[in-house]
């Protein structure tokens, strides 16, 4: 199951909170920052790039559509659900290429609804997008890098970081744990082999089952890793 990391924006502490809450009921949804401060939220939006962002639009900062604009501009991937009491700004929404509109106090079968669309419209985009160009972007200790999906070998996880290895040898440690790195990349080539190891499968030369080993390999270099997850599961994900 692909998730989705997601950004809360609201001025209101108490609906920021309610919002995450009702959002924990949708396992693809990934609520990893809850923002109070609109501008403090754009600039780790626009770093970050989460793929969606519930967000209020009348806040003292900015308003939500000024931030929707810096979206649009700089993160184009990013889906924008405003969530506001003010119902007249539905159309104004809609005509700024907002992805959807809910109003509050929020109904639970609007958000699912909201929430069945977005995960229909990124496995939409998924599906027609080259393989070849995807990419995303990682906080690594170095900065922030861009890395093909392609590139990737493996990764592994080291405590709280997770390495990345990459086809050309070098290896990027990011301060993101392994299951949030791994969400990132499509389900469909990356697979989780053990606690510790999640591979990139169109580079799987060999499969011991018995033993419970795999071997990655790329420009005659060749990566044994331990296998621990059932082995009746992972046939039916690599298949």
């Amino acid at each position: 199951m692909t998730i989705y990391n997601t950004f809360i924006i609201d001025d209101e502490p108490d609906a920021g909170k309610l919002l995450e809450n009702l959002l924990s009921s949708h396992s693809s949804i990934s609520v990893t920052k809850v923002f109070t401060d609109a501008l403090e939220a754009l600039d780790a939006l626009l770093v970050e790039q989460p793929l969606v962002v519930f967000c209020d639009i009348e806040m003292p900062e900015i308003t939500g559509m000024e931030l929707l604009q810096q979206v649009n501009k700089y993160s184009p991937q990013t889906k924008v659900v405003f969530v506001t009491a003010y119902k007249d700004y539905a159309l104004e929404a809609i005509q700024n290429s907002a992805f959807d509109f809910i109003c509050k106090p929020i109904d639970k079968s609007d958000l699912r609804r909201v929430v069945h669309k977005l995960i229909a419209a990124f496995q939409s985009q998924q599906a027609n997008e080259p393989e070849e160009v995807q990419r995303v972007l990682l906080k690594t200790t170095e900065g922030h890098h861009y890395v093909s999906v392609n590139e990737v070998l493996y990764l592994e996880a080291d405590s709280n970081y997770t390495y990345l290895i990459l086809k050309d040898g070098r290896k990027l440690l990011s301060s993101v744990n392994l299951g949030k790195i791994h969400a990132l990349f499509p389900e469909a080539n990356f697979v989780r082999i053990s606690r510790k190891h999640v591979i990139n499968k169109q580079y799987l030369s060999f499969m011991n089952f018995c033993k419970k080993y795999c071997i990655v390999s790329c420009n005659e270099k060749e990566y044994q890793l331990e296998v621990s997850v059932k082995m009746k599961d992972l046939k039916k994900e690599l298949s």
